[in-house]
């Protein structure tokens, strides 16, 4: 472990560790939720809606025949002192995610009702505890 004679270098250190284990749980979130392991997929179009932002929710949304999930998550540049939001803009996003409907007759990859919820509440906390060990191991906290 490293050792530190100036809280400011130990401050320095530590934000870098957080910043590590947010852009992490970022990245990682956005490339789970553009799986189609994850998101139920019909054209590919709502896997690949997940946009990140800094600041402020974008209003992106992918162009009609897309099936390649969205990384640009990977671009930003996080610090953990601003707001980050993970988001889906498509008209039908919520009717997917919230309420659980797919159209199981068109939709080959259909998910139970409850795939969002259950990622957000069991998956996105193991994403969060991984990040937190890969910092620990990279930062020798």
């Amino acid at each position: 472990m490293p050792r530190f004679n100036n809280a400011r270098d130990l401050e320095r250190h530590l934000k870098k560790a957080l910043d590590f284990t947010l852009a992490t749980t970022i990245t990682t979130t956005q490339k789970r939720l553009g799986s189609d392991a994850v998101s139920p997929v019909d054209t590919g179009r709502f896997r690949s809606s997940w946009f990140a932002a800094e600041g402020s929710a974008s209003s992106a949304v992918a162009p009609e025949g897309t099936d390649e999930p969205n990384t640009d998550a990977d671009s930003l540049r996080v610090d953990s002192s601003k707001t980050y939001y993970l988001t889906n803009n498509l008209p039908y996003a919520q009717a997917i995610a919230i309420e659980g409907r797919t159209n199981p007759e068109k939709n080959q990859k259909s998910k139970p009702a409850t795939w969002f919820t259950s990622f957000r509440n069991e998956t996105i906390p193991r994403i969060q505890a991984e990040a937190a060990r890969q910092a620990k191991k990279e930062f020798d906290l």
